[in-house]
């Protein structure tokens, strides 16, 4: 028995953890020891019987997959999980690989794969994506460091009216918040939609919306 992988299955849906446990227990070398159905047991269960690897959703009740591999991690760092969902989200791969997952697989990954994948992990070897989904999460990446890119070209001021900006201030009204003439606020608008790559108003606007990261 010592040389049995031991693993704990999170997942809400008991018909998703049964079919799991049976296909895995069919391997001479692992052995389900926990099942969590929320993300408050995943952490709880794993502090308990100290898994060899997890398998654990992201769509999770009381604590969601990215809070419960956070809490597990800060707790255990040596934890080693394998995040196994529906998401193919190139920004959801990159924040669970972020967080310290070893790993990033869907639910319909055929049963090898998920196999080969919990040794690798057991035996220490990061699990490395499928060509599509790396694409993905190198295409966020790209995104990001674009947007960081822009970011830094931005002066202080030139944010500043951003955020006014996406707040709906006119310009005389964001010429009494900066004290400045309307025609300086009409210069930092050419030159904010410039750097952004944006030509009006409302693409200004959307841009700060799915930018979070200026007003932080």
């Amino acid at each position: 028995m010592t040389d049995m992988i031991r693993i704990q299955l999170v997942d809400d849906h008991t018909i998703v953890r049964q079919g799991l446990k049976q296909l895995l227990e069919m391997e001479t070398d692992i052995s389900v020891v926990a099942e969590s159905c929320n993300g408050e047991e995943a952490v709880m269960h794993a502090m308990m019987q100290k898994p060899d690897v997890i398998l654990m959703d992201i769509n999770l009740p009381k604590l969601s997959g990215y809070e419960a591999t956070r809490a597990i991690l800060t707790a255990w760092p040596i934890a080693k999980l394998i995040m196994l969902t529906n998401q193919d989200d190139g920004t959801v791969i990159q924040q669970c690989m972020a967080i310290g997952a070893k790993g990033f697989l869907l639910k319909d990954v055929e049963t090898e794969v998920l196999i080969a994948g919990i040794r690798d992990v057991h035996v220490g070897r990061d699990l490395l994506l499928s060509p599509e989904l790396a694409d993905k999460a190198a295409h966020v990446s790209q995104q990001q460091k674009v947007t960081l890119d822009i970011l830094e070209k931005l002066t202080q001021r030139e944010k500043e009216v951003l955020i006014a900006l996406s707040k709906g201030y006119s310009n005389q009204q964001l010429a009494d918040l900066l004290i400045v003439s309307p025609k300086t606020v009409h210069n930092h608008l050419y030159n904010v939609y410039s750097k952004i790559g944006v030509k009006t108003r409302a693409e200004a606007i959307v841009w700060v919306l799915q930018h979070p990261e200026l007003t932080s």
